[in-house]
C-alpha cells in the first residue's frame, strides 16, 4: 500500500511554481468582472513576454489553495495553455491583501471597491477612518464610496459589470432615500446616456 505524500508546506513571502489545477477562486476576491477582450489581450502578452507579475495565494483551513489577487493574470495564463504560474505566499487578512493590491492597479469598478471595502470593515471591524489607510484617500471619501452598498441589488448588480458608469453618478443616485428613488434615478441616467449615444448611431447608420 503506497503512502500518500504529505502536503507542502509554504513560507510567506516565498516565491512558488504552482500547478494551475491546484489554485482556486478567493471568495474574499473583491474583482467579480472578468472583461473577456481584456483577458485576451493580457493572454497575448503573457505569450510575448511571459507573466511578469506572479500571483498572490493563500492556503485555505482546509488546504485548498486561493487566489488572493491576480485571478485577472492567472485566468489569461490559462489561456496561453499554461500548466503552472508563479505565485506569492502570502498571510493576513486575504480580504485587505486583494483589496489593496485590485486599488492599487485600479482595477475595480465603483461597485466592486465598495463591496470590497464593507467586506474588510466587517471582517476586520474597522471604522471609515482604519479604511482610510487601505485604500489612501479621504475619510469623506470612504464614507461615500461605502453608501454604495445602500443602492438596491438590482443596480449594483449591473453596475458591477460596467466600468464605464462613474464613480460619482453612483454616489449621486445613492443620495435618494428610497429605493424607489434610487431605481429612478438610475433608470433616467440610463436613458439620458442612451440619448447621448443615438447622434452617433443615426450617424453611422447614413454613412453604411
Amino acid at each position: 500500500m503506497s503512502k500518500q505524500k504529505p502536503a507542502p508546506s509554504y513560507e510567506k513571502g516565498n516565491l512558488y511554481d504552482i500547478p494551475c489545477t491546484d489554485l482556486q477562486s478567493d471568495p474574499d476576491q473583491p474583482r467579480k468582472f472578468f472583461d473577456e477582450e481584456s483577458l485576451e489581450d493580457l493572454a497575448t502578452s503573457i505569450k510575448k513576454h511571459g507573466l511578469l507579475q506572479p500571483v498572490l495565494f493563500r492556503k485555505a483551513e482546509d488546504g485548498k489553495l486561493l487566489i488572493v489577487a491576480g485571478e485577472r493574470r492567472f485566468k489569461a495564463a490559462l489561456k496561453t495553455g499554461q500548466t503552472t504560474i508563479s505565485a506569492n505566499f502570502v498571510e493576513g487578512n486575504s480580504a485587505e491583501i486583494a483589496l489593496v493590491e485590485n486599488i492599487q492597479r485600479q482595477d475595480l469598478t465603483p461597485i466592486e471597491l465598495a463591496e470590497g471595502l464593507m467586506n474588510v470593515k466587517n471582517a476586520l471591524a474597522y471604522n471609515d477612518k482604519q479604511l482610510t489607510n487601505i485604500i489612501g484617500k479621504a475619510k469623506s471619501t470612504v464614507s461615500e464610496i461605502l453608501s454604495l452598498n445602500k443602492l438596491p441589488q438590482q443596480i449594483r448588480d449591473e453596475c458591477r459589470t460596467n466600468p464605464k458608469i462613474s464613480r460619482q453618478v453612483l454616489i449621486d443616485i445613492a443620495k435618494k432615500s428610497t429605493d424607489r428613488g434610487m431605481k429612478s434615478a438610475f433608470k433616467k441616467y440610463k436613458e439620458e446616456e442612451d440619448a447621448k449615444q443615438k447622434p452617433h448611431k443615426r450617424y453611422i447608420q447614413r454613412k453604411t
